[in-house]
């Protein structure tokens, strides 16, 4: 470039007319790179007040590899434009080492946005200064919980290097001593000065009649207390954050009663990942800590226990203690014991679990459900519970229960669930039975058909004889129906005596109506069938059974040889036989020996 013609256009940078410096911008960024002139004019552009013209310079200043600018973008990162802060933020990144000692310096003040953006960058840097820079903004009211969520986040980044693991370690311990010590001072101070303020209103309210109950003065309010909180606080979840077990009496040392609360929250939150870890080792005691904060009568200090021992592993030695806090005044203790019931919890916890699931509060029936199915321990203490219900929703809830233990059901519990169906039974049969009871009874028999089939077979088996007896043989058919269902559940649920009397009772219910249907399928043909097919004496035992009308065993002969099934026309003419041999002379035996020649199944010639 002619070095007049440079100059002027330079010049022109200067110029009050937003186009001249524009157009001088744009021809400088195309023909001036490696001109310290040209990249020193360009750069002082970088503060320009029209956004086009910064613009343009950065794009510039970035194409050339300008260096040392790191101060000269730091505004620009600041600045409103969202676009020019980004490309900004991407060009201070390309600077390097030569740009953190101004990120360093400007980290700590200015808009959070900015704050943050400079913040990722000395994280990036990972050198010692640069992640000491983060650590110092953790005191900070406004960027202190960003700056720990950066810090968070890169170690957690699968790359995440050990080199700034071992920084952050290092630094958060040392940091933390020295701010406990620092807050432990100014702690005392402030409870020392807020005595006088609590005596005061005690007094206050002890000189009134019905005045209200003195409130303690709050050292909290103590600017400095605030400030050493947040920090201290921020550490020791940094800290935990690491999961170091070699932290954990440090954190463990700082939920006691005698630190502020949000310090004691810290800590708890800071053994989260500790306690959480699969290879926790030497948890013991932190754990047994948690569970008496648990139940502690700080509220806040007792939820945030509760919430680090919900991703506890609970050593089997503090089973029983864990389990206790099923009796806890505390809402979300309870529930959350209820929730996790570890084994070896003891009678008492299950006890509490089973009261709980009977209970009113909807919130306490569902955790004490869901620890309820996760404990073998429990079927038969809600069984029990169970049977000694008279509440239909209650009954229904127990019964749930058990049936998420399927399969795993002791015979005990099996045996006192089929008793006591056959108690209401039999008062159903005497008449004495009241809604409620056969409303349980119910219950109990669909519990009883999901977790013993077999027994459940022989209760229909029972009730539809009872039924029988009482000439009910419609009623007592009914009964059984829900056996016809499937073929595979009857098929394995009843013998072959089962099915000769489950298909005589459909005999009966049909009687000689049985002529008239057209369904071969008919659960009647079918069971008469399948028996004669396994070499039952179908034929024989009908013939021992009186209450079967001659008209009945007709229609069932006559209807068995229209089924042109083989086995099911020997079976017909069988029967047809028998009425024949029986009564010879009678109507029905006429109509036998007919129907048997029409279908060729005569021994006349």
């Amino acid at each position: 470039m002619a070095k007049n013609l440079g100059g002027a256009i330079i010049d022109l940078l200067e110029s009050e007319r937003v186009e001249l410096r524009t157009a001088a911008a744009t021809v400088l960024a195309a023909v001036g790179k490696g001109d310290k002139a040209v990249e020193e004019a360009l750069t002082s552009r970088l503060a320009d007040a029209d956004a086009v013209v910064r613009g343009i310079a950065l794009a510039a200043v970035a194409e050339m590899g300008v260096a040392g600018i790191s101060a000269k973008l730091v505004p620009l990162v600041r600045g409103d434009d969202e676009a020019l802060a980004e490309r900004a933020a991407a060009l201070l990144a390309q600077q390097g080492a030569a740009a953190e000692a101004t990120l360093r310096k400007e980290v700590a003040s200015g808009e959070i946005a900015a704050r943050r953006v400079m913040a990722q960058l000395l994280l990036r840097r990972g050198s010692t200064p640069a992640v000491e820079a983060v650590l110092d903004q953790l005191a900070d009211a406004e960027f202190g919980e960003q700056a720990l969520q950066l810090v968070r986040a890169d170690l957690d980044k699968p790359d995440a290097a050990d080199k700034l693991v071992g920084i952050v370690e290092k630094s958060a311990s040392a940091r933390a001593s020295e701010a406990g010590k620092a807050l432990a001072k100014t702690w005392a101070k402030a409870q020392a000065a807020a005595a006088p303020e609590k005596a005061a209103r005690g007094a206050k309210a002890k000189g009134k009649p019905g005045a209200a109950a003195p409130v303690a003065g709050d050292p909290m309010r103590d600017p400095d207390v605030a400030r050493g909180t947040a920090e201290l606080g921020a550490l020791l979840r940094l800290i935990g954050y690491l999961a170091k077990p070699s932290t954990q009496a440090m954190l463990l040392g700082y939920t006691e009663d005698d630190q502020p609360r949000p310090i004691r929250l810290a800590a708890i939150a800071g053994l989260r990942r500790i306690v959480a870890s699969s290879e926790a080792k030497g948890t013991e005691k932190v754990v047994e800590a948690l569970i008496e904060l648990a139940d502690g009568t700080d509220p806040a200090v007792a939820q945030a226990a509760v919430d680090t021992l919900r991703g506890a592993r609970i050593p089997d030695s503090l089973a029983k203690p864990f389990a206790g806090l099923a009796k806890s005044k505390n809402a979300m203790a309870q529930k959350l014991a209820m929730e996790r019931m570890p084994a070896g919890g003891g009678a008492s916890a299950i006890k509490a679990l089973v009261e709980a699931l009977g209970g009113e509060d909807p919130s306490a029936r569902d955790a004490a459900s869901r620890g309820l199915a996760k404990a073998p321990e429990a079927v038969l203490p809600v069984t029990r519970a169970l049977l000694a219900t008279k509440e239909e929703q209650v009954a229904r809830r127990y019964a749930g229960v058990l049936r998420s233990h399927r399969g795993n059901v002791s015979t005990t519990a099996i045996d006192e669930l089929v008793a006591r169906v056959r108690e209401h039974v039999d008062l159903h049969f005497k008449g004495k039975a009241t809604a409620d009871q056969i409303v349980l009874e119910r219950v109990l028999a669909e519990l009883v058909a999901d977790l013993a089939p077999s027994k459940h077979v022989e209760l229909l088996f029972d009730r539809a004889k009872r039924l029988r007896k009482q000439g009910k043989a419609v009623e007592a058919f009914g009964s059984l129906k829900p056996l016809l269902r499937s073929h595979a559940d009857l098929d394995a649920a009843v013998d072959d005596d089962q099915r000769f009397f489950l298909a005589l009772l459909g005999l009966e219910a049909a009687g000689e109506g049985l002529i008239r249907t057209t369904n071969t399928s008919d659960p009647v043909f079918a069971q008469f069938s399948r028996l004669a097919a396994s070499g039952y004496p179908v034929a024989k035992q009908l013939a021992r059974e009186k209450d079967i009308s001659d008209e009945a065993l007709y229609a069932l002969g006559f209807r068995l040889i229209e089924s042109r099934d083989g086995s099911n026309e020997e079976l017909g003419a069988e029967l047809l036989q028998g009425i024949i041999d029986e009564r010879p002379r009678s109507k029905l035996a006429k109509a036998a020996k007919n129907k048997l020649k029409l279908t060729g199944h005569s021994d006349d010639e």
